[in-house]
């Protein structure tokens, strides 16, 4: 009888060699016999009936869009090796589950651009119960927008094979909705993300996948005038405030901007921006490596100015036992 090896079925069948393995190991190969570490393949043995195929599709009734991307990508990588998609489908309950479930914003994209999976939490983010509206439909290289967004860089060092990082970049919110959504209605919400690049390689170093991740920074929801007020405070709380440049921003008299502010928060944009700058100079003193007076300085604020005394009054114990107290061990 004429054999073959499995790198050979593995071509005639059109499958990858860990497949064939495993077809071999577990008997469904009929004729197949080991001869060392080696198996052998009658050359006329029929190519095994692909179960995960019919696994899939049962899965399809319940989750037709995750298990037929994840499936899909199978199929593009699975003659690549033992880092390669091709192993993570080994485990795919387990693998669907990590990606549905994970907690923050994801997305898994192909080398040149296109979306090929979202988790649950994108599409409650994007607001699409349609997942199609992304897959295959939404490239994000092709995007024209990503200068004006400043991720630009971020995106091309992305797909570019770099594991790269970018804070606190304001999200664009409601173009986004517009775009992916099922409800086209104005959002009253502003996001800033943390956004997080990874690459996925082959065995030969080959990009095969990159998965960006979003963690919220900070958000507003509210109306525009307070949500521009506390952004606006929040990107500048190293300066002076300055009540007029504020009010300026929403075009409203300072009066009538800080009653505005107050009824909406229950605190004057002063008081607001007071609580950022202590948030900010808490966060400095907790750092050992900075001296008290170079936290303050952080701070853009002087020391020995009237904020030391504030802090106390505000805090209940001076910079020092509160560096103390937050630091002992």
């Amino acid at each position: 009888m004429d054999y073959m090896t499995i790198k050979e079925a593995g071509e005639k069948w059109g499958l990858g060699i860990r497949i064939v393995a495993l077809y071999c190991t577990r008997g469904r190969i009929d004729g197949a016999v080991k001869k060392g570490n080696l198996w052998l393949i009658p050359k006329d043995a029929v190519k095994p009936e692909d179960r995960r195929r019919k696994k899939a599709s049962i899965q399809e009734e319940k989750e037709p869009a995750l298990s037929k991307d994840i499936y899909e990508l199978y199929e593009q990588n699975r003659h690549e090796g033992p880092w390669s998609f091709q192993s993570l489908y080994e485990n795919k309950e387990l693998f669907m589950e990590i990606v549905k479930r994970f907690p923050y914003p994801m997305h898994i994209c192909a080398p040149d651009g296109t979306m090929l999976l979202a988790n649950e939490a994108y599409l409650k983010f994007a607001k699409t119960s349609n997942p199609e509206r992304l897959y295959k439909k939404h490239n994000i290289l092709l995007n024209p927008n990503l200068e004006r967004w400043g991720i630009k860089d971020f995106v091309l060092q992305a797909f570019q094979g770099e594991a790269v990082c970018a804070y606190d970049v304001k999200v664009p919110y409601q173009e986004i909705i517009e775009r992916l959504g099922d409800n086209k209605e104005p959002v009253s919400e502003s996001l800033f993300h943390n956004m997080t690049a990874l690459p996925i390689r082959d065995s030969a170093d080959q990009l095969i996948f990159v998965v960006f991740i979003f963690i919220t920074s900070r958000s507003y929801q509210d109306r525009e005038e307070i949500i521009k007020g506390k952004e606006y405070i929040d990107d500048h709380w190293k300066e002076e405030f300055d009540i007029d440049k504020l009010a300026g921003i929403v075009h409203m008299s300072r009066y009538h901007y800080t009653r505005l502010f107050k009824q909406h928060t229950g605190m004057s944009p002063y008081n607001y921006y007071q609580d950022v700058k202590f948030g900010k100079l808490k966060e400095k003193l907790c750092d050992i490596n900075l001296s008290i007076t170079r936290a303050f300085d952080e701070c853009g604020v002087d020391y020995n100015g009237n904020l030391a005394k504030k802090f106390k009054d505000k805090i209940g114990m001076t910079p020092s036992q509160y560096r103390t107290k937050m630091t002992k061990k």
